[in-house]
This record gives C-alpha cells, structure tokens and sequence, in this order.
C-alpha cells in the first residue's frame, strides 16, 4: 500500500547527518523513560553492510502519527519530550534519502513501511513525492528502524546524535549536584565534548547545556546544566545563543537548592566580582551569582559553611560616582601594598555574608587620606609654585574655571603620594592640543612627604599626574595620551624647569625655622 506523505522532493529544507540522525533518535528517546534509556535502546553498526539498525522494546504505535506535519506521539502528552513540532520522522526521512541516499525501513507492531518517492502532478506538472510502501507484518512488541548504505563519516554523526541526548549514563554527565522537577545540574565529567555537537563560539567545550533533553549549547564552567522545560520558537532547534545560555543558568539558579547553590557559585568563582555593565546586560553572570549568594545566605548552615570556607572576601560595591570611583582607585593602591592581605573580591552581595567591602578595610587600616589644608608658609608657597609651573610652562594644555583646592595628604598609613578630587565637567571644552576636558579638578592633595626641599621633581611630577586626570581616569587612553604630551612639554622645557627648581629651593631657605618635617603650624 503506497501512501503520499504531500511533501515534495525538492521541499526546500537541508538537515544535516547530525540532526537527520538526532531526529530519528528522537522518536525513540521519547517513548521510552530516562532512567531505561541505555538498556531499552539497542543499536547496531554493521559497516561491511553499511547498516545501522535501532530498536526499543515494549514500545509500539500506529504510522498513521508519521503521515502529517504537525502530528506527534507526544502532541497530547502530558510528559516532557524532546520534539513537540511532529515534523521529525517526515523531514528526515525526507533530506536521508534525497541527499544521503540511505534507504529507511521503519516497523512497529505489525506494520512494515520504506520510504520512497513517488511521482505526481500538480497543475499538470510533474513532480516527486514522499511516500511511504506500507505492509502487513506478524506483530512484535518493538519497534525497528533499519537505515541502509550508512558510512563510517555517516554513523561517526549517529554517535554524535546519541551524546546530545540527556540520560544517567551520557557520557558528559558527572557527578549529580542536584535534580529536581524544573531540571538537574551536574559537574562535567572527563570525557571531553564530541566536536560535532553545538556549542556557544565564545564559551568553547567547557561545560554543557540540554534544553528540553537535548544538549543545544556550551557553558565556560565545568557544569553540565539541564534545564527541562526550555522551549525555543525555533523549529530548527540547532542551538543555543550566548544570552540563552545566560538564561537558562539564571532559571535554574531560582529552582536549585542551597546546596546545589553553593557548589554552583564555587564552580563560577571568578565571576563573584562582575556587575552589569549596562542596564540591559543579556551577557552578564551577575544576576545568576546574585540568586545563587541569595540561596546560600538564607540557609544558615551553609552560610555558615561558606564563611569559614571562605574568610578572606572583599566586597566591590558598584561604581554610580566620581567619588565612588577616586576612593576605590585609592583603596585598589592601598591593597596592592599590604603583601599579607591576600582577599577574593566579590560583588556587594556577599555582604548577605557579614563580608566587608574593600573601602571599609582600607579606612580601616588608614588607607585613604587624611587630609587637611596647608598650614604653614611653605606649603602655600610650594602650592602656588607648582600652580605658576601650570599656567606657564602648560599654558593652553590644562584648562580650569577656577582654582583647585589645594590639601595635604598627613596620615603616614597613605600610600598615595597624590590625589585628584573631580566632577563632571560642564560642555565640551578641547585644549591647544585638541584634547577634551572631561573633568573638572576641585581638589588636588600631595603627601606632606614629598612637600620638601630635597623632593621637587617628585612634587611635580605628582601634581601633573594629578592634574591629567581631567582628560580621564586611570586605565583610560586620553589620560595615558595626556600624561604622554605632558611630560614631553616638561622635557622640551627643562630650562625653565632649572628655575622654578631654584625658587623652590629658596623657599625653604627664606624660612630658617622651617624643618625637612612640614606641617609645623607659623606662630
């Protein structure tokens, strides 16, 4: 009995071995539990024979469910399956013969088909259809499929498809963190990640992601993540995206236990530190690592298990302010001298912990500057000094609206040899240089240190750091292009340099009781 499918030949869909194999697995997956899926399905590779046959027991259904598109075993099932669109069988069996030249004979219970392409005419035009040869046979409690003129390229895609498929004994599968109703999380076992299977480009083979049971993409952890109830629109279902990875972890961060929270969290370790980095982030791991320290710190016992674990964490708030980002610079200086603090930096919402941030050590310790204004004749004078060498040597370089504050920095527990106090700055002003200003300076503070005779050079150096830091901050480009130009302007001007060197000098001898000890206070 030939039976038409109505899908013409040159019906414009391309599957792959890899998923017209996957899709022929599939029907198989679906039929059978998880937990009885290594021992119910069978299959063997005879490559003299070039044929590869795939069994399950116990499981039989009408091939009526393999004529239309859109009709599934599973489409009024209540169970969770792989495949829900019920195009599988039809469009695979469709691109197998057509442009792999396997010949298929599937049977169950006691029918018999092949499929095959007949011809037909629409609008009197001549075109080739599916179909399918059906017939009777003796009745068996199994269900067969039979694919003839299967390479070794071929079956090497067959065995792929099998490790995309989620069971206990996938290969990929480690030890159990957790499972509950929502999916299951595992560590990622030794075996490494077949090629063939999708992955996410900028996460490589790292860890595993199943959606729905089917392994769709990768992660950069050692965790094999199986989220069950994750349906993508895409009929194609080839893989996942960065951000849908991004999701998936989210999802499940709000299902595990606390338990599983913390071995997840430990696994993601070295993005406890990372904010968004802007209000819409599909690509950022902080939400997950927020939810999973949320998790920890609600169960008592293993906030308490992670605490002594993990002792030594520093907390980094986020950034909203120019202050926020100048004591933070201060603070990073002061931790990078202290050789006996050795501290994991997290985001503020390890403070669930009882942990401290980074700022409250510092302040602390005396890390960040004790400031006060200059008090004795010889400050004033080296400030003024310094800011005459500003108007002059830089002249149309620095441009201010007003004069900074000048402050000096007098507790010796300060790294910092200088500091710049900005805000935003107001319209676009560019210097003779066609540099932007983009800060304006309100406070500059040098160490009373370096506010000595012996120490000119260090005293201006400092001051003129301080002062590019209206073209940007630390790290950024304008300011390292700005403290470039602004020592070749002190080079090409080194004789001029020689007398301010030589004012300075003469501050100090002018005032006869004034000692290499500034912040002594004038009767």
């Amino acid at each position: 009995m030939i039976i038409p499918v109505n899908i013409i030949k040159t019906y414009p869909v391309a599957w792959n071995r890899y998923k017209v194999f996957r899709d022929f697995i599939q029907n198989f997956y679906d039929s059978v539990p998880q937990a009885e899926w290594n021992k119910r399905f069978v299959y063997k590779y005879n490559a003299k024979k070039r044929t590869l046959v795939m069994s399950v027991s116990g499981v039989t259904f009408s091939y009526e469910w393999l004529l239309h598109i859109g009709a599934s075993t599973k489409t009024n099932s209540s169970e969770q399956t792989a495949g829900y669109f019920g195009e599988g069988f039809k469009i695979a069996s469709l691109c197998a013969v057509r442009d792999f030249s396997y010949s298929i004979v599937m049977q169950s219970g006691n029918w018999k088909l092949q499929v095959i392409f007949i011809e037909s005419k629409i609008d009197q035009q001549k075109v080739y259809m599916l179909a399918y040869d059906v017939e009777k046979i003796h009745k068996r409690d199994k269900s067969v499929l039979v694919v003839e003129n299967v390479f070794e390229r071929d079956y090497q895609s067959f065995t792929t498809a099998m490790a995309s498929f989620l069971y206990p004994e996938n290969p990929m599968l480690g030890e159990k963190i957790w499972e509950g109703r929502e999916g299951a999380l595992y560590y990622r076992s030794k075996n490494p990640i077949d090629k063939g299977l999708p992955y996410v480009d900028e996460y490589g083979r790292v860890g595993a992601v199943f959606c729905s049971y089917q392994m769709l993409g990768t992660n950069p952890f050692d965790l094999v993540v199986c989220f069950n109830n994750y349906k993508k629109n895409d009929r194609e279902r080839n893989r996942l995206y960065r951000s849908d990875i991004v999701d998936i972890f989210e999802r499940i961060a709000s299902y595990i236990d606390a338990q599983g929270a913390f071995k997840m969290l430990e696994k993601m370790r070295r993005y406890w530190h990372s904010y968004q980095h802007k209000r819409i982030d599909l690509y950022s791991w902080s939400d997950t690592i927020s939810i999973l320290v949320r998790k920890i710190a609600g169960d008592e016992d293993y906030k308490k298990i992670f605490v002594e674990k993990y002792p030594n964490i520093l907390c980094l708030k986020k950034i909203y302010s120019i202050d926020d980002a100048n004591r933070r610079r201060t603070a990073r200086e002061w931790y990078s001298e202290q050789k006996d603090l050795q501290c994991i930096f997290a985001k503020d919402t390890f403070r669930l912990f009882g942990y401290k941030t980074l700022e409250e050590v510092c302040e602390e310790h005396g890390g960040f500057a004790e400031n006060d204004a200059a008090r004795n004749s010889i400050e004033k004078q080296c400030f003024e000094l310094l800011w005459q060498i500003s108007e002059t040597i830089f002249e149309g370089f620095f441009l201010f609206e007003s004069k900074p504050l000048i402050m000096v920095i007098r507790n010796d527990t300060s790294i910092a040899q200088g500091v710049a106090c900005l805000t935003n700055f107001s319209g676009k002003h560019v210097n003779h240089y066609n540099m932007r200003i983009r800060y304006k300076l309100q406070r500059v503070y040098l160490k009373y240190t370096i506010l000595v005779k012996e120490r000119f050079y260090q005293a201006l150096a400092t001051y003129v750091h301080e002062l590019c830091h209206m073209f940007g901050g630390d790290s950024s480009s304008s300011f390292s292009r700005a403290l470039t130009y602004a020592m070749s302007i002190l080079l090409v001007n080194s004789e001029a340099l020689d007398l301010f060197k030589q004012k300075w000098i003469a501050i100090f001898a002018q005032n006869e009781r004034v000692t290499n000890t500034p912040g002594e206070t004038e009767p």
